[in-house]
């Protein structure tokens, strides 16, 4: 079980087992950046913005996923889904561009840290989940 700022809970798994692995992946990025922004420990930002890099990476790959399979059930997400998934992205974005002023990037991913968790958590997301249980999918196991 994944325990930290996003706790992993069973019903999260869609029994495709990709895109489990990808969700977990992201949850365990997410408390560990966390864990990163919450340090004193000189070499902390050295290891977040590592730890950043492979949540962006992770994140752009995972809407793609979600993003396909929505579109091959027919999934009609309820309004602004694809918004949040562009707005969410665009914020990680904005935090690697280093051009990027305003707020600290600390903050800036702790801000964002909360929407990705209010996302996950959030109704549309785990009515899909549970659509996707339902449907007996390739790969499904």
């Amino acid at each position: 079980m994944i325990v930290g700022f996003i706790e992993w809970k069973e019903h999260y798994e869609t029994g495709l087992l990709g895109y489990d692995a990808q969700h977990k992946t992201l949850v365990r990025l997410a408390n560990r950046i966390h864990e990163c922004l919450d340090s004193q420990i000189p070499g902390s930002d050295l290891e977040l913005g590592s730890v950043f890099g492979a949540f962006l990476e992770m994140t752009k790959t995972h809407v793609r996923t979600e993003d396909e399979l929505m579109a091959w059930h027919h999934h009609d997400p309820a309004y602004g889904h694809e918004d949040a998934h562009r707005s969410f992205l665009e914020g990680l974005e904005a935090i690697a561009d280093p051009a990027v002023d305003g707020f600290s990037h600390r903050e800036r991913l702790g801000e964002i840290l909360y929407k990705f968790k209010a996302h996950f958590e959030a109704k549309d997301e785990q009515a899909f989940l549970a659509m996707l249980r339902r449907h007996n999918l390739p790969g499904a196991g």
